[in-house]
């Protein structure tokens, strides 16, 4: 396939034979490196059982003039396109059916005349008419390797390959062996189409252009070529998964597609889609990716996903492992200012089951005084995320990096305030603080655990949206309206009234007055941190109603557009239900009438 049956006079077949080290790279000994020029299939064969146990051994594609040394100028005559796929480049590749599958999805009639496993991959060789253009081989070679997806290093005009019967003492670790006979991978025919049947026939380079044509052809005529802006900020209504929304509106690059294919299905069942809807859904996003897989790759996935729960986590990237490339995927497509799931909480999800919580010992009259809204930050971070970084433990420089505000682009504590707090935390006897033992004078290599007293069995807690300590982060909310909030929750979860008077009694803060807390309420509600709706006793007084979300059943209700108020916890501001009095006046009126809130959820 590869040669004429009769060579020209001064013309030769090359054939390498190479002997390398442990890390490959050939040696420098006299017999390290072998070279023949054969006129005859006798020396040919001669060659390779001379030396495929003792080297590994190649024939040049093209026939050589003469006796050189194998440079371009000694390059005669080619009689095939060669194409080397490398199974670790294509980890979901099983066999050679597989990777001939995605030869023809791509170019279907582009037939391929001779496939050869090379040890870690497959060669194949499609025959052409004989030629001296190698110039004219080597461009169309490397467009149809750029297109299917080839190893581009083996589409040089000098090209050499690894002919049948000899070994390749390359093993799975890269390193090479020419001992161990048992390790050694056999270079076989697998297929060979050269010549068989009536019907053979060997391309001439002007129809392998036109394949070439077509192909990028149909690439122009797919409706979505370019990556189109998905205008989310014009919405009536901020979406949930606005990163997900953003990459089925916009396709995603080679490299990512598979991911987010996977957490579109996933989206879409749990808006209660019919699967026939879901295909055609993705069929649709298939065709804004870039490139486009084939029609029956994306049925086979999507079908896939359908069985699969593997992408049931839908949150912020602050889901994934901080060394987990999918972070950066979700990270580079996040715009929080627009995404209703990260309004609604959804980062509680990063442990399954946990939502923001504090100690309830830590909610005394005298913590809330002596402790600082972003102090009840770091602790709230370290109880939400104590168990994501394994045996390495919750470390400063873990601390730090969720304190980094994706909307600001900057952190919301500097370096040296935080190691002010963090050592006054531990004074207080809040935290500990466990120098790393191979990096002891490293601040941010510390580990960062609560107190023992605060991890004793049994304790109890307040829970609350995660949402609520991002908005901190982000400086949507101040320190204060942050302490306010967990007065507030830790009020209602332990039975107390809610008015203005009996939060600033809780607080004990002589500037947090009754008419402070009213404006911190303001500005919680404002940045949607929790909803306040007007409620009217019998005699026609004014109070109000806060609504929260059960910290457990915020996945669920994340899942649909439209989140049932009854499933959501009702909690009162009880201070004027039931009570008769004179209407002082003006003063709670003026403080409520500042509400006007239509009945609504975190948007």
């Amino acid at each position: 396939m590869l040669y004429p049956e009769k060579l020209k006079d001064n013309e030769y077949i090359r054939m390498i034979a190479l002997r390398r080290n442990k890390d490959g790279e050939v040696g420098k000994g006299e017999k390290d490196r072998e070279v023949w020029y054969v006129k005859s299939f006798k020396a040919f064969k001669k060659f390779i059982n001379d030396y495929r146990e003792t080297h590994d051994v190649y024939n040049q594609i093209a026939t050589n003039y003469g006796k050189k040394d194998g440079t371009i100028t000694s390059q005669r005559m080619r009689k095939v396109i060669y194409l080397d796929f490398d199974r670790k480049d294509y980890p979901g590749m099983k066999d050679a059916r597989d990777f001939t599958q995605m030869i023809k999805e791509k170019i279907p009639k582009l037939f391929l005349h001779g496939c050869i496993n090379s040890g870690h991959g497959y060669h194949y060789y499609i025959s052409i008419h004989p030629t001296c253009k190698l110039n004219e081989v080597v461009e169309i070679n490397k467009t149809l390797v750029s297109i299917l997806g080839a190893d581009m290093k083996a589409a040089s005009p000098t090209q050499i390959s690894r002919p049948p019967c000899t070994y390749n003492h390359k093993l799975d670790d890269g390193t090479y062996d020419y001992e161990n006979k048992e390790k050694w991978s056999f270079v076989k025919v697998i297929d060979n189409r050269y010549r068989v049947g009536n019907q053979f026939k060997a391309f001439k380079l002007p129809y392998l252009s036109k394949l070439i044509n077509y192909y990028n052809q149909e690439q122009k005529n797919i409706r979505i070529l370019e990556k189109q802006k998905y205008d989310y900020e014009n919405l009536n209504e901020y979406p949930c998964y606005l990163c997900v929304r953003k990459m089925l509106n916009e396709g995603a690059d080679k490299g990512q597609r598979n991911f987010w294919h996977g957490r579109i299905v996933n989206m879409l069942k749990t808006e209660h889609c019919l699967d026939s809807k879901i295909y055609s859904i993705c069929q649709e996003y298939n065709l804004r990716c870039r490139p486009p897989k084939s029609k029956k790759i994306i049925e086979d996935d999507t079908k896939r996903f359908l069985k699969e729960d593997k992408y049931k986590l839908l949150g912020c990237y602050e889901s994934f492992k901080i060394d987990d490339p999918k972070r950066k995927f979700v990270e580079d497509q996040c715009d929080k200012v627009y995404c209703r799931t990260y309004h609604n909480g959804a980062k509680i999800s990063i442990v399954e089951g946990q939502a923001a919580m504090l100690n309830k010992k830590l909610l005394t009259k005298k913590s809330f005084r002596e402790t600082k809204g972003h102090e009840f930050l770091i602790i709230t971070l370290l109880e939400v995320y104590k168990e994501s970084f394994g045996r390495r433990g919750f470390r400063v420089r873990n601390l730090q990096e969720l304190l980094y505000s994706s909307i600001k682009k900057r952190y919301c504590i500097s370096e040296k305030r935080l190691k002010e707090l963090l050592e006054g935390l531990k004074e207080k006897k809040y935290i500990e603080i466990s120098p790393d033992k191979k990096k002891p004078d490293d601040f941010k290599e510390c580990r960062l655990k609560m107190a023992r007293r605060f991890r004793e069995l049994h304790q109890e807690h307040i829970k609350f949206y995660f949402s609520v300590a991002n908005a901190l982060i982000d400086g949507k909310i101040s320190q204060t309206d942050y302490i306010v909030y967990i007065a507030l929750v830790n009020n209602l979860d332990n039975g107390k009234k809610t008015t203005y008077e009996e939060l600033a009694e809780t607080l004990g803060l002589d500037e947090l007055t009754p008419n402070e807390i009213g404006k911190h309420i303001r500005k919680l509600w404002k940045e949607r941190c929790l909803v306040v709706v007007k409620q009217y006793s019998d005699k026609g007084y004014e109070w109000n109603k806060y609504k929260f979300v059960n910290p457990y059943d915020v996945e669920d209700s994340n899942n649909t557009d439209n989140t049932n108020l009854d499933n959501n916890m009702d909690i009162y501001n009880n201070g004027l239900d039931g009570v008769d009095m004179d209407v002082d006046g003006g003063r709670i009126e003026d403080r409520l009438n500042d509400y006007d809130i239509a009945v609504g959820l975190l948007a």
